[in-house]
């Protein structure tokens, strides 16, 4: 009797449990209810991989277009060339920026029959204090760069119908690169 008295105890004390659990106030309003929230899908991470880009070399001469070589008489003797006369020299600052250390050139060439290009030369002057005149770092930033055309023998008595011109278009400067390495 004893047994059967404690089993039913035992057996209501489990049905009040049970009861209590299923009680909103037991668990202070924490039952989920479908149709009171909405359902949405998340992304998931599924995989990553890398994104790899193509760089290549880049150099620019900011303006380059808006810059021009006017030459100017000069002595002879003042750019090495003594008794070739008449001499001409003339420099442009130009501002470079490459993303690979680059070295500079430069090559001049002529439109008309009176200026010989082979007797003219380009060069990059005085950049500043430790500055390598024709070299351009490869920082991307802005560097100061003088560009220099040296002429000897001009023909100028040959010019016809440039005669009196104050800017006449003799040749073209064109700056040339290419990388320090390899």
């Amino acid at each position: 009797m004893v047994k059967k008295i404690l089993f039913t105890i035992a057996v209501v004390t489990l049905l009040a449990v049970t009861v209590q659990a299923a009680d909103p106030v037991f668990f202070a309003g924490a039952i989920k209810d479908d149709d009171m929230w909405p359902f949405e899908y998340i992304y998931v991470d599924l995989c990553t991989m890398p994104i790899l880009i193509d760089v290549g070399y880049f150099v620019q001469v900011k303006d380059c277009g808006d810059r021009k070589i006017k030459l100017k008489q000069v002595p002879c003797e003042s750019i090495g060339k003594g008794g070739k006369f008449p001499c001409y020299e003339d420099c442009e600052s130009i501002e470079v920026r490459a993303n690979f250390e680059a070295k500079l050139g430069a090559n001049v060439s002529s439109s008309v029959s009176w200026f010989n290009a082979g007797n003219a030369s380009a060069y990059y002057g005085d950049c500043g204090e430790g500055c390598v005149p024709d070299i351009v770092p490869g920082d991307g930033a802005w560097h100061t760069k003088k560009v220099c055309v040296r002429a000897w023998e001009v023909s100028i008595w040959n010019a016809g119908e440039a005669q009196g011109q104050n800017e006449a278009r003799i040749g073209d400067l064109t700056i040339t690169v290419k990388p320090t390495q390899g």
